[in-house]
């Protein structure tokens, strides 16, 4: 890649945006498109009547040298802090504590403030899904859902961090990478959040729950480092159901969700809960089953590429990385 080339990335999760922001500051012109209207991707914090919850990444780690300098950076510009909580874990009836088993670290104040500050000085297109992609004479282009005149580029490359179905349609035809995103299973996760007028009188902060046939996570958000009060709730929380559940109940309505998991986490602490409002939603894309082990995928001859928390681990220190490591490849 020469300096100034212009290049697509399609996709501002965790991945996409570490791709963008590395190709940015080696000199290349990046255009970042997003479906959703804001960045992020599973890194996400809802915001309600009730205050924010983290709906979708509870909380991440860090081991490779790189992201823990990234990390560093973070928590220099005041968006990220270690999660101290303690972190139990349920199984077979007995009870872990787990809580020195890893440093956890949240953004601050909540989740969605890492894709927010990654995205900073980055051209981002929000609301702007694309369904296609052509290559013409003098490059790349990117086609809209039903848009067949007009198009965004041209690009020397594209380069998609979204989850592997939606890149193995979006290559279809295109590159043999196609086939091999195609071959990535997903498991969906239900997600549950709860505020509570009452305090519950857990004990806990975060739970892997092991022993239950819905329940696979729970945390307390509200005990996470700068979440704020909000008059009238005590406590706020998420719940994460079990990917098995999920996929078997993934038509029912939301409502019925939420009163399933709040019911669990009920039975779980043995007391009787009224929250004040409990929602539901549906990450179809949750946790890939068979992440590659290669941490991304790039077609030199066709310059075509992708990454994610798909491409060599499940985490955002996966997701970083994995982007990270694709602009590299498309920059040597």
């Amino acid at each position: 890649m020469t300096r100034g080339s212009r290049l697509a990335v399609v996709g501002a999760g965790i991945a996409g945006l570490a791709c963008a922001c590395t190709l940015r500051d080696a000199g290349a012109r990046v255009v970042v498109f997003e479906r959703e209207p804001c960045p992020g991707g599973r890194a996400a914090t809802l915001i309600d009547g009730a205050g924010p919850y983290d709906h979708g990444a509870q909380y991440f780690t860090a081991g490779d040298a790189r992201f823990i300098a990234a990390l560093k950076r973070w928590q220099s510009a005041g968006i990220v802090q270690r999660w101290s909580g303690r972190i139990l874990a349920f199984e077979d009836g007995s009870m872990r504590d787990k809580t020195d088993s890893a440093e956890r670290f949240v953004g601050v104040p909540g989740m969605r403030r890492l894709g927010v500050r990654m995205a900073e000085g980055l051209d981002v297109r929000y609301s702007t899904p694309v369904a296609r992609l052509r290559r013409a004479a003098d490059g790349w282009h990117l086609h809209g859902e039903g848009q067949e005149e007009g198009s965004l580029g041209p690009f020397d490359a594209v380069l998609l961090a979204v989850p592997s179905p939606v890149a193995a349609s979006l290559l279809a035809g295109l590159t043999s990478l196609a086939e091999v995103a195609a071959s990535v299973n997903w498991d969906p996760c239900w997600a549950a959040t709860m505020a509570l007028a009452q305090r519950s009188g857990a004990g806990f902060d975060g739970a892997f729950v092991n022993d239950d046939p819905i329940l696979g996570w729970v945390a307390l958000d509200s005990a996470k480092p700068r979440r704020g009060q909000v008059d009238g709730v005590a406590e706020r929380w998420v719940l994460h159901a079990r990917p098995q559940w999920s996929q078997r109940y993934g038509e029912l309505h939301q409502q019925d969700v939420a009163h399933w998991l709040v019911r669990s986490l009920a039975a779980r602490l043995r007391r009787n809960l009224a929250p004040l409002q409990a929602r539901a939603f549906r990450w179809p894309h949750a946790t890939p089953v068979n992440p590659l082990p290669q941490p991304f995928l790039w077609d030199e001859g066709r310059r075509l590429g992708t990454a994610g928390d798909w491409c060599g681990g499940p985490r955002i220190e996966g997701a970083y990385l994995s982007g990270l490591s694709l602009a590299e490849a498309v920059l040597r």
